[in-house]
């Protein structure tokens, strides 16, 4: 827990403005799934891997920083309970005092689903609903449910989020899926590990999804995930093209060790002087 204080005050001391927390419930030795975003499939995580629960690190950043915004990197939305859930999120949002971004995908490991015993097939659909549920708890005074998966009458869930009407909802993954449900679902789309290169025509596939879905891609907010490797050149070549890209930030995770974290951001606040 040391390490969280000590991440996010230096976050805020460098003039960082997000932190956001990554979410596994558990690893494994091996995976049969693919991870999605090194090229083969290889996720590199070491044999001692873990993280905090994310509500509950963004929970701790938020009580000892005073500006700095925190969010979930992502949160496997189709691994929890909605109702529950939405609870959880309005505590953030409000020990937070509004500066909490929710950010969601629909997982990539099996084996994890399978640990916590929820099924792995039709997870799409599934955060597609949980999300409807939790912006109906967050919105009504009374809230109804009806759904191929949850169903309820007169519920009351109480307080509200400090944000109206609700946290900003980040749609975490790749292209293609992610950027459908983000035009349709979200506050916003959330880009992991896309290359430099790659920038610019990502987000032309994003507006596509926006036009797709009859929304003004304008509406539709757009962050990156900071690049782990790298050198400094490099990474402000990065940010560079991130905002020529009209990408409005690029948002600094915790999934790698305090030292480099911490040195990544003083790098960063260089580039910004």
């Amino acid at each position: 827990m040391a390490d969280l204080r000590i991440v996010a005050q230096h976050a805020e001391s460098t003039g960082i403005d997000s932190l956001w927390f990554p979410e596994h419930v558990v690893f494994f030795r091996e995976y049969r799934s693919r991870y999605p975003y090194s090229a083969d499939g290889n996720p590199g995580f070491g044999r001692r891997q873990g993280v905090y629960d994310p509500l509950f690190a963004c929970t701790v950043a938020a009580t000892v920083t005073t500006k700095i915004r925190v969010g979930t990197s992502i949160l496997i939305l189709p691994q929890r309970n909605p109702i529950v859930l939405a609870q959880e999120v309005v505590a953030v949002d409000h020990a937070s005092d509004g500066r909490f971004d929710l950010g969601i995908g629909i997982g990539w490991s099996s084996e994890e689903f399978d640990a916590v015993g929820v099924p792995w097939a039709q997870r799409g659909a599934r955060t597609d609903e949980y999300l409807d549920v939790m912006k109906t708890l967050w919105r009504d005074e009374v809230a109804d449910h009806r759904g191929p998966l949850l169903n309820f009458d007169n519920v009351i869930a109480e307080p509200k989020p400090v944000q109206n009407p609700h946290p900003p909802i980040w749609i975490g993954g790749g292209r293609g899926a992610p950027m459908r449900r983000a035009a349709t679902h979200g506050d916003g789309w959330y880009g992991w590990a896309i290359a430099t290169q790659e920038i610019a025509e990502t987000m032309a596939e994003l507006d596509r999804a926006c036009e797709a879905a009859k929304r003004d891609p304008s509406t539709v907010g757009r962050k990156l995930g900071l690049p782990f490797g790298g050198s400094s050149d490099e990474l402000k070549v990065y940010l560079d093209a991130a905002q020529r890209a009209n990408v409005e930030e690029v948002v600094v995770s915790t999934g790698i060790g305090t030292d480099f974290l911490r040195q990544r951001m003083d790098e960063l606040a260089m580039i910004d002087r």
